[in-house]
């Protein structure tokens, strides 16, 4: 496993690698623990029930996104990040993420965006970001308003932030 990006948190290091369909076992346990949290945001996540379905979501998802990370702690999968959606008229993009409630609260999903607004603004030709909460989400707007994003819009059950590169720069 080669690490994109590598950041550290209190001297414990945690990086951003490419997702791999042998993930797929470490983020099904994760999501098997977690279910009820992420299925309260990410309606996927009542949708795998086998580590097939993760390893089809995993797939599906390398084909749908423009760019789609594993967050790992050492060389274990704890969440993931991605850009998709993409606008390619608008030079837009969204940020989707999640990460295992045991990692939650500590900044990694922070430094995580911070690596991801670096790859959207300098090598994909974005030129704004959105982030698309749940509105009650308060973790996922926290991070996202922590990260920069600016809350721009309701659109009811969501909660809309962005970012533009010319904000970043």
């Amino acid at each position: 496993m080669h690490n994109i990006s590598e950041f550290k948190i209190n001297k414990h290091k945690y990086g951003l690698t490419l997702v791999e369909e042998d993930m797929a076992a470490k983020f099904y346990r994760i999501i098997q623990k977690d279910r009820e949290q992420l299925g309260k945001w990410c309606s996927w996540a009542n949708k795998i029930r086998f580590i097939d379905d993760e390893k089809a979501f995993i797939k599906a998802a390398r084909q749908d996104c423009i760019f789609i990370l594993a967050i790992i702690d050492e060389q274990n999968p704890i969440g993931i990040i991605d850009l998709h959606n993409l606008d390619e008229d608008k030079h837009t993009c969204e940020i989707g993420y999640w990460l295992s409630s045991e990692y939650q609260g500590k900044g990694i999903m922070y430094n995580c965006l911070q690596v991801m607004n670096c790859y959207a603004f300098n090598f994909f030709d974005i030129e704004k970001l959105k982030i698309i909460s749940q509105i009650k989400n308060l973790k996922c707007r926290h991070v996202a308003e922590r990260a920069g994003f600016n809350f721009k819009e309701i659109k009811d059950p969501f909660a809309i932030y962005t970012k533009e590169k010319t904000d970043w720069e």
